[in-house]
């Protein structure tokens, strides 16, 4: 099928590497291209990023059309690619993206606090 999704994330960042590690375990099909922000590749892909996403600290996605998707919107399209039954977390779409990005940015904005669960 080959690579259909791009994940930029942040890699000095232990809850996104643990999330990088969490898609690479589960993307049996190959769907997924993990690439950290901070290396020579992401960096180039981060500079095409949309002008009003240019200032987001986020987790960001990719699919294969150019679309950009930032924040939760990225984090739920990614659980939606997994396929089942990750697929299940997007019920969180339920939930208004003001919310949603706002729990997001307050959980991202103390992101290197947390440490990964081994």
């Amino acid at each position: 099928m080959g690579i259909q999704y791009t994940v930029l994330i942040d890699g000095f960042c232990p809850v996104c590497t643990g999330w990088a590690a969490f898609i690479n375990k589960r993307d049996s099909s190959n769907r997924f291209l993990v690439m950290a922000q901070e290396t020579t590749e992401g960096k180039e892909v981060l500079s095409n990023r949309p002008a009003k996403m240019s200032e987001l600290d986020s987790v960001f996605l990719i699919d294969q059309s150019g679309k950009w998707y930032a924040q939760s919107t990225a984090a739920i399209r990614i659980l939606l690619g997994l396929g089942f039954p990750y697929n299940f977390g997007a019920i969180i779409w339920l939930i208004p993206s003001p919310i949603r990005n706002f729990a997001y940015d307050l959980y991202a904005r103390n992101r290197k606090r947390y440490p990964r669960n081994s």
